[in-house]
């Protein structure tokens, strides 16, 4: 009758002796055991809590000291997955429905037969079986529920380090050019796009740059970006001298076949050589978007693709294309995210912002983005523009950055950076406040730290706010640890999202520093939106290698961008 392996605790509550002994006998063949019993309701109240895994209750209404209606109303809420069923005479027949409405499984007549009593018993047990399965599914659903939770904050926070990771590897400023200007614009979609782009100068005369976009989204596709970024050879080793661009993509494409084989893996691309000395361009294109080259009176031509997508053959053959530049004339590269359905209205239109002067790479974005179906999801987008005239050349990576020329305006809905104010400051008689509000990222650690190292340079003890603050990334979380290693420094009020962050990255010495006791901080300013740019390279580094430190798991989780920025800044690797 019942499922589980032990056989169910029964409690039969009568102040007849004669009706409680008959129906213990009955539940005893029906088989539960024990059966308990007890003469009224306060006797069954006792063993209910001393028996809290009573299974069935029956009892009698009618009873002295505690009736049945008043134990059933105890009991619903003390022994809530306990069964109920109440015995009644023909006098009690109301109080039986009134069981009922009050929780009670069941009812049956004084003195019931076997026959009976063991259809309602078993019903009874039966019904609380299926209500503990649905119970047990519940919670276990709820497991289910809290570890894909957890699984997605995880992803969450490693897409967003990815994210910083990334544009760690792109460029920060452009080389220097004589009689050329570039612009370069960069969107990833997601957290972490496949588009890659560079812009090197190789030698006195020569000027390299390159275009990838991988298939797919996210992290797969941006970790094939950076394989071809790491298998791309722009000089002769021997020599010195720049390869010719069909010569690079050959060999890329070699390379990346050698170093995988999953299929539907692959990259468009790019490749451009510039000779500012004879003024002219070499490309060559991987299955990439048709490069434009605009001159003024003269309709713009399309250089469309000299070979196959890089990752398809391993013997792929590449031609390339050889371009007089004249002073004025216009070269965009970009990926297939500008054109968001590829159609030729689309590209007629983009040939016609690019026709346009003074057109900036926002501006080609932007003209190109309005005609994009509203709520359709935006891809990875990068627009490289090289202009045949001197002029400020600049890179905008979706955040502000520090170059040496004047980068122009960007409108608000086109900068990923947040213009909510993260950093804030303070102080008392007795100690500096800094504040970390909402999403402390990268882009804000320079402020930060600058603005920490001011007080602990001045011998000023520093109090961390981080009451407000929701989540920090990593460069964020490095720059902490440094801080607080450097001493004098403590943390307040740390809300529960960051500490565990903290815990996560085994940061103990700064769990250490928070002190719940210190006085609330005072009144806080912003520190000024003029101070909030995205951070160097070193300091990403710095806070990276400080997190590395800290365990062995740190170590392994951030190998690949301490390398990367090492190599980067010509430091070992």
């Amino acid at each position: 009758m019942n499922p589980d392996p032990a056989p169910p605790v029964a409690l039969v509550v009568d102040d007849e002796p004669v009706t409680r002994l008959m129906v213990k006998r009955a539940l005893e063949k029906l088989g539960c055991a024990p059966v308990l019993d007890a003469p009224d309701g306060i006797a069954a109240q006792k063993i209910l809590r001393e028996h809290p895994e009573v299974a069935l209750v029956l009892t009698d209404i009618m009873m002295p000291r505690m009736d049945g209606l008043e134990l059933l109303r105890w009991g619903r809420e003390a022994v809530p997955d306990a069964m109920w069923i109440v015995l009644s005479g023909l006098e009690t027949f109301d109080s039986a429905v009134t069981a009922i409405r009050l929780g009670a499984f069941d009812f049956l007549p004084k003195s019931p037969h076997s026959e009976e009593m063991a259809v309602a018993v078993r019903n009874a047990l039966e019904r609380r079986n299926l209500l503990a399965e649905r119970e047990r599914l519940h919670r276990e659903l709820q497991r289910k529920v809290r570890q894909l939770e957890e699984t997605s904050e995880v992803l969450r926070r490693d897409l967003e380090r990815a994210e910083v990771i990334q544009r760690a590897l792109l460029p920060r400023s452009p080389p220097p050019m004589e009689g050329y200007c570039i612009q370069a614009l960069y969107r990833p979609g997601q957290h972490v796009g496949g588009d890659l782009y560079d812009v090197v100068r190789i030698g006195d005369r020569h000027l390299a740059f390159y275009l990838a976009d991988a298939t797919g989204h996210g992290v797969t596709s941006a970790m094939l970006s950076v394989l071809f970024k790491q298998r791309l050879v722009l000089v002769d080793p021997a020599t010195g001298i720049a390869l010719p661009p069909a010569e690079v993509l050959a060999a890329v494409n070699r390379s990346i076949c050698e170093a995988h084989a999953a299929p539907g893996l692959f990259l468009t691309a790019v490749f451009g050589l510039l000779d500012t000395s004879e003024s002219s361009l070499t490309l060559a294109s991987a299955g990439h978007p048709p490069v434009m080259h605009a001159r003024e009176g003269r309709e713009t031509r399309l250089i469309r693709r000299t070979g196959p997508a890089l990752g398809l053959a391993q013997d792929a053959h590449f031609g390339q294309e050889r371009l007089q530049l004249l002073a004025g004339d216009r070269i965009l590269v970009y990926t297939d995210g500008l054109l968001p359905s590829g159609s030729e209205r689309e590209l007629d239109l983009l040939q016609q912002v690019l026709a346009r002067p003074l057109a900036s790479a926002q501006e080609v974005m932007a003209d190109l983005h309005r005609e994009a179906p509203a709520g359709a999801d935006r891809d990875d987008v990068t627009i490289l523009l090289i202009d045949a005239h001197a002029g400020a050349s600049w890179f905008d990576n979706g955040a502000e950055t520090e170059t040496e020329t004047e980068t122009p305006a960007v409108d608000a809905h086109e900068t990923l950076a947040s213009e909510d104010e993260v950093v804030f400051c303070g102080e008392t008689n007795h100690a500096a406040y800094l504040a970390l509000r909402g999403r402390a990222s990268w882009m804000q650690c320079d402020a930060f730290h600058e603005a920490a190292l001011t007080v602990l340079d001045g011998g000023r003890p520093l109090v961390l706010d981080l009451s407000a603050c929701e989540y920090m990334d990593s460069t964020c979380l490095g720059t902490v640890h440094e801080l607080v290693a450097r001493g004098g420094v403590s943390l307040t009020t740390v809300s529960p999202a960051v500490r565990g962050l903290f815990e996560e990255l085994s940061m103990e010495q700064v769990l250490a520093a928070i002190h719940e006791d210190l006085p609330a901080a005072p009144e806080l300013r912003a520190l000024g939106a003029g101070r909030d740019h995205a951070p160097s390279q070193r300091r990403i580094l710095q806070a990276h290698e400080a997190l590395s430190a800290l365990s062995e798991r740190n170590r392994e989780e951030f190998k690949d961008v301490v390398d990367s920025l090492r190599s980067e800044q010509g430091g070992p690797g």
